[in-house]
Order: C-alpha cells, then sequence, then structure tokens
C-alpha cells in the first residue's frame, strides 16, 4: 500500500494492524500490516512509501453492496477525509456512538458481519 510523501502516517500502523479503507462513501477494503516499519521507494514519485499488506477483503466494484457504505458499517454519518490512518479509539465520532454498545470489539464484530468475513476468517 503507498502514501503520498507523509512517512509519519505511513509509520502509524504497526504489525498485524487492520485497516479498513474508506473510498467514494463505502468502506473499500480491510488490509493487515505485514511489516514493521514504512519503506521509501528508490524512485522519486508521488506515492513513494510503501507498507507491505494483505487484503482481507475487496468490495465488488462491480455491484457495490449497500452494506459496505460507510455509513451503515460504521453505524452513523461518517465525515473522515484525507487519507491518513485514523485510530478508531481516538476518535471523538467513534467513542461517542460506540461507546455505550460495547466499544471497538463490538464494531468489529459489526465489520466482520456487515462485510461478511465470519465465514472468511473461519477457514483461514
Amino acid at each position: 500500500m503507498a502514501w503520498k510523501d507523509n512517512e509519519g502516517n505511513a509509520s502509524k500502523p504497526q504489525r498485524e494492524d487492520l485497516i479498513l479503507l474508506r473510498q467514494r462513501g463505502y468502506v473499500t477494503h480491510l488490509i493487515e500490516v505485514l511489516d514493521y516499519k514504512s519503506e521509501r521507494e528508490k524512485w522519486q514519485s508521488y506515492f513513494n512509501i510503501y507498507r507491505i499488506v494483505e487484503v482481507l477483503w475487496i468490495i465488488d466494484w462491480t455491484n457495490p453492496s449497500d452494506s459496505a457504505k460507510a455509513d451503515k458499517v460504521f453505524g452513523y454519518p461518517v465525515k473522515y477525509q484525507g487519507g491518513d490512518v485514523m485510530f478508531l479509539d481516538t476518535m471523538p465520532t467513534f467513542g461517542q456512538h460506540w461507546q455505550n454498545q460495547g466499544g471497538s470489539m463490538a464494531f468489529q464484530e459489526r465489520v466482520r458481519t456487515m462485510l461478511d468475513l465470519s465465514a472468511k476468517s473461519d477457514n483461514g
């Protein structure tokens, strides 16, 4: 996964962290970080910082499901923008919505159910 020239942001996720990517109003990918730190490509380009990741789930771009809409996955209107890695537990809107509903563990179960990840995780 490539980042714009922002090594600090690319270095935020730790190995084995999961990242939900949101694009165009949908949750589009669930990825797991496989490496320990960000690396910089030798050539100069706009997206020259990268992390090695594994895609655990990706949206069906030809027929996106309503259940993958970010507002539905998160359970409230999502306004996050900018492309930066954000930790859910430190985001005020996430905490306000999920604090009385079981917190991040309940959210993880919601994501697993909504993106139909339970069958995939049971098999590998």
